[in-house]
């Protein structure tokens, strides 16, 4: 037995401002904490991702953190500063917390995604005047964040402005949409099916395969979605019952925006698993975007091995089951991650309005 005495670290401290709001800081920590809709892309450390300590460390070593916002988020973020009143509004609350936090603790946002998504459904109008507000709540008074946040007062004290926001053209859909928008349209195609769940799951890992090409966060949307013992089904498809097809057909493009943030924010996983210099966290308010969200940074930062996805995927399958998929699924990443795999592509320059025309057809007749 080792009987030496162990040095005892010495404890880590920071030189704060006088005026720095430690206590108001630490309040809102346990708020936002309590509203749990940040979501790691990295593996967490063990005080969690609300305590401010954990920021003031990484900022000592070179570490900067980021928030990808979904277009709810960015909505509610944006709306903190335009007046009115916040103290009944729990989402609100949180937001303006979250903007405060971010703030003092030198936390970035990157909203991109959120903003080509408004833009695709309102234009770009819009979505410059929200991004305007976006900015001028990214930089307003952190105390002023905070005590909204902790309902010292019903809504912000001061009077805020929008930013000029000039964005180009964010309504022309990201070609990344596109393919997620295609899969999409084949999971409730194959949805609308009388197949058994299983059988629904493995013929679109041939569709991917033979047609298609294999989009991991697409996939993952899926195969949630028509597990066999899958929850609150009904809200990643909206109105997919609909006699109005057009509004089925929006529920879709809904669905390939929760596809493209997903797929942004494993992108961005994987780029800063390469360099250990930015950590990002996702934010959303939606149950399923956070289930799904964290099941690929569990992927990303573990390794994509068949154990952690039949872990995964056993909350919407049953265990036999998700462990044939994740057996199928890893046949496809190592297929792709092969040194003789060739990426596929086509020569024919209307493949994707075709794809998009065809499964856009399939949903418009499927009742």
């Amino acid at each position: 037995m080792d009987n030496r005495v162990k040095p005892r670290q010495k404890p880590i401290s920071w030189a704060l401002p006088l005026d720095f709001p430690l206590d108001d800081l630490m309040a809102t920590s346990e708020l936002l904490k309590e509203a749990n809709f940040l979501l790691p892309g990295y593996v967490a450390p063990e005080a969690g991702i609300y305590q401010p300590a954990v920021y003031f460390n990484n900022r000592d070593l070179g570490i900067k953190t980021v928030i990808l916002p979904d277009r709810n988020v960015a909505s509610r973020l944006a709306k903190v500063v335009q007046g009115g009143r916040t103290i009944d509004n729990d989402q609100l609350r949180a937001c303006a917390g979250l903007l405060g936090f971010a703030h003092l603790l030198d936390i970035g946002f990157e909203p991109s995604i959120a903003y080509h998504e408004l833009a695709h459904g309102c234009g770009n109008e819009s979505a410059a005047e929200e991004l305007g507000w976006f900015r001028a709540a990214n930089n307003a008074s952190p105390q002023d964040m905070l005590n909204v946040a902790l309902g010292y007062s019903d809504g912000v004290a001061r009077s805020y402005v929008a930013r000029q926001a000039h964005i180009g053209d964010m309504a022309a859909p990201l070609k990344r949409w596109n393919r997620n928008y295609i899969v999409a349209l084949k999971v409730l195609e194959l949805d609308y099916a009388k197949l058994p769940a299983l059988e629904k799951a493995l013929r679109l890992v041939d569709w991917m395969v033979n047609e298609m090409i294999f989009a991991g966060p697409a996939m993952m949307l899926a195969v949630i979605y028509l597990g066999s013992k899958s929850p609150g089904r009904k809200k990643v498809f909206k109105n997919k019952g609909s006699a109005d097809r057009s509004a089925a057909i929006d529920g879709v493009k809904n669905a390939a925006w929760d596809i493209t943030h997903l797929s942004d924010f494993v992108r961005r996983i994987n780029e800063s698993l390469a360099e250990n210099k930015v950590q990002y966290l996702f934010a959303t308010f939606d149950n399923h975007l956070k289930l799904m969200a964290t099941l690929l940074a569990e992927i990303g930062t573990q390794g994509a091995s068949r154990a952690v996805m039949a872990r995964g995927l056993s909350q919407w399958w049953a265990p036999k089951e998700a462990e044939l998929i994740a057996q199928v699924l890893m046949e496809q990443v190592e297929r792709i991650n092969s040194e003789h795999h060739v990426p596929k592509t086509s020569d024919d320059p209307d493949f994707i309005p075709k794809m998009i025309a065809k499964g856009e057809r399939a949903i418009i007749d499927a009742l």
